[in-house]
């Protein structure tokens, strides 16, 4: 192609390479001229255009992209016309997208006029979603180059498009010592949304204890009354194939293809397939992330399953790339799946459990037990009950201890490095840890078993109530004193993430009156924390009458 200015005579048939004013309107770059538009600009007394001008054997920049779109897409996608060199190619109906890297670049290598742009691999589309674009960047473009990428492609598309299928889904949760009600009820909310995104219906649930000859016998049943998928969420992880979990799958006549994955969160789950007098169905144990509706490895195992993907050492392997989804949010949902979640208000919760409990002691108050549990995990799940999205976590001593007390919880884990230095820095840290959509943040602390779900509703929703809650702070007052948790609005993060020391968030209310929203509350366990070993006996004997909820 040739790229240069010719005198009017000349332009016929040429294509106008500038936006061009003249008296009857402007004419766009990319416009074929004609006789009677070349009439029109001599008499508006234009001498000379530039122009581009194809070589012999060019192709024009649509009929090019025409005839390169049919190849390198599979037939079950919808193509647009050609305009101005693109072609925009879309999905009909849910599905992921599949290619391999090396042959994109090939292709995106041949001739720099030619670019072909596709979203993410196994990236999920919905129906009418953009999967592909095509664009020819000059006028024209030499055939040859379309005849080369012809070639590499022989006969076979460059991506490939994989429908999901609709599927009958069992869960089988196992029961541990301790384990709220409220766990099992919360999971399988989160499971029956996760399955709905993806066209499929949780059509049995079910509780047994966590055993491996109880499992078995579940996942037999499941399997046997037309369960096409099978979901096991186990009361404690999966840490190795002698777990009760993969054992049980082997008592039912299965077999364990993999366990541990490659991307986190999401770490922890098994997949595994029944044998073929069960219809060789699959068998996923479900990372503890799971019970949580938040981006994890399980969605990504899903989408390929109901995709009818091979899933063999390789293909699980190939997760990896991307698969680092705690800091960002690779190969999200698609944004009409995210809307239907999406609340106007989003509020969060950080709890903070990193410190040392000095008045305790040797004893770290964290851990004590309590009514058959940690201190710190009756705190945890009663925050995980609410309604609040993400629960995080902040540890910092004994951290890996205090994470295993949290085991199996919805939760997100945040290690504080400076824990040591007090309160504020794990303030601070949960505050960074926080999505960007986040408005607003109830922060609790992990030494306060007694405070209830009922409790922790009313405040969230008397603050979410309030006029301009993102500049406020939400908090309960008993007999004239401040009780926790308290929930600041999105306008004090900047603020809360820079604190120091050991007094929290309690040195910024002083300093923020005007915008406290005080909630009177009759409630005594809102003012009762453990930091001596009086206190832990006290919350022991309180905690026989109580039941949190």
């Amino acid at each position: 192609m040739k790229l240069e200015t010719f005198a009017l005579e000349d332009c016929k048939s040429l294509i106008l390479a500038h936006r061009q004013a003249c008296s009857s309107g402007n004419l766009a770059k990319g416009t074929a001229l004609t006789s009677e538009i070349l009439r029109q600009l001599k008499d508006d007394g234009i001498s000379e255009l530039v122009c581009a001008k194809p070589d012999l054997n060019d192709l024009h920049e649509d009929f090019a992209a025409d005839r390169l779109a049919r190849i390198l897409s599979p037939e079950i996608v919808k193509f647009s016309n050609a305009a101005t060199g693109r072609v925009n190619i879309r999905t009909e109906q849910r599905g992921i997208v599949r290619y391999e890297r090396s042959l994109i670049r090939r292709l995106n290598e041949v001739d720099e006029a030619i670019t072909f742009a596709l979203v993410q691999h196994n990236q999920l589309l919905e129906a009418g979603q953009m999967a592909a674009t095509l664009k020819i960047i000059p006028f024209f473009v030499a055939e040859a180059a379309v005849r080369a990428i012809e070639d590499i492609l022989s006969g076979s598309p460059a991506f490939s498009f994989h429908a999901l299928r609709p599927c009958n889904v069992a869960l089988v949760q196992t029961r541990i010592t301790g384990q709220s009600e409220r766990l099992f009820t919360a999971t399988q909310s989160v499971t029956e949304a996760r399955l709905a995104q993806l066209g499929c219906r949780l059509v049995d649930s079910r509780i047994c204890p966590h055993d491996r000859e109880f499992v078995a016998v579940e996942i037999k049943l499941c399997a046997g009354a037309g369960a096409d998928l099978i979901l096991v969420c186990g009361g404690s992880a999966i840490m190795d194939r002698q777990d009760e979990v993969p054992q049980a799958v082997l008592l039912a006549g299965g077999q364990v293809d993999q366990l541990g994955l490659a991307v986190d969160p999401g770490n922890l789950l098994m997949l595994a397939r029944l044998g073929q007098e069960l219809r060789g169905c699959y068998v996923i144990g479900m990372p503890g992330c799971a019970r949580s509706p938040k981006l994890n490895g399980l969605d990504w195992v899903l989408q390929l399953v109901l995709a009818d993907v091979p899933l063999n050492r390789s293909e699980l392997a190939d997760m990896a790339s991307g698969g680092l989804l705690m800091e960002i949010a690779s190969r999200p949902m698609p944004r009409a799946l995210v809307a239907e979640q999406k609340n106007e208000n989003k509020v969060a919760a950080i709890l903070l459990a990193a410190g040392k409990s000095h008045r305790m002691g040797r004893i770290n108050k964290l851990l004590a037990n309590v009514g058959g549990k940690p201190l710190v995990r009756h705190a945890a799940e009663a925050l995980v009950a609410t309604s609040l999205l993400p629960v995080i976590v902040v540890i910092g001593y004994e951290a890996d201890k205090v994470a295993s007390a949290l085991d199996g919880l919805p939760v997100q884990l945040v290690f504080n490095p400076d824990h040591a230095s007090g309160q504020g820095s794990s303030v601070g840290a949960g505050i960074a840890s926080l999505d960007p959509d986040v408005t607003d943040v109830l922060i609790g602390l992990g030494d306060m078993p007694l405070v209830s779900v009922a409790l922790m509703d009313m405040l969230i929703q008397n603050h979410v109530d309030h006029d301009g809650h993102i500049r406020s702070v939400t908090l309960p007052i008993i007999n004239g004193k401040r009780g926790n948790p308290v929930l600041w609005g999105k306008a004090f993060f900047p603020e809360l993430s820079t604190l120091k020391g050991d007094s929290g968030g309690r040195q910024m209310l002083d300093d923020h009156k005007a915008a406290q929203n005080l909630v009177s509350c009759s409630h005594r366990e809102l003012l009762l924390d453990v930091d001596t070993e009086e206190a832990l006996a006290a919350i022991k004997t309180e905690m026989e009458g109580f039941v949190i909820g």
